[in-house]
């Protein structure tokens, strides 16, 4: 992964900003990251980490159902399909992945939990952290923007 993080700072995004999204995801990577950063004298300058309750993170991804031969995906809750279980075009049934399940969710988030603190902590020791409230997708997106157009707005000075 790390490699591939170096060919893309050292080709792609030199010279331009860039997001990466769900890397690093270990303290190993990170330290990686920052290595490959330093050679090309482009620090890091921003980590976002957003804060959602487990209880919205498992109804979210838990309640979500999928078509699998069209790729198309309901959700219970919020998009939920015309006739339970059923695909709304095809009539076909619709299927969970396994670890879209309640259980491997809340596997995940622990595992995520254990391998995330240490970068959180890494993140905000360096001082580049900003935490991002999301109890809803929206309101992270809102907090999202106001970051990053205040970000953006800094290195136009």
């Amino acid at each position: 992964m790390l490699r591939l993080v170096q060919d893309l700072v050292q080709k792609k995004f030199k010279g331009h900003d860039w997001i990466l999204d769900g890397f690093p995801r270990t303290m190993i990577q990170a330290a990686g990251l920052d290595s490959i950063l330093a050679q090309e004298g482009q620090p890091l300058n921003l980590a976002l980490m957003l804060d959602v309750p487990d209880d919205i993170i498992v109804d979210r991804i838990s309640n979500r159902w999928s078509h699998v031969p069209s790729g198309r995906v309901y959700h219970t809750s919020y998009k939920p399909p015309k006739r339970p279980g059923l695909d709304d075009e095809t009539g076909e049934p619709l299927v969970q992945r396994d670890d879209d399940k309640a259980e491997n969710v809340r596997a995940r988030l622990k595992n995520y939990r254990n391998y995330t603190a240490p970068l959180l902590d890494y993140y905000r020791a360096a001082g580049i952290l900003k935490t991002v409230s999301a109890p809803t997708s929206y309101e992270g997106y809102v907090e999202i923007r106001k970051i990053l157009d205040t970000y953006m707005q800094a290195l136009k000075v």
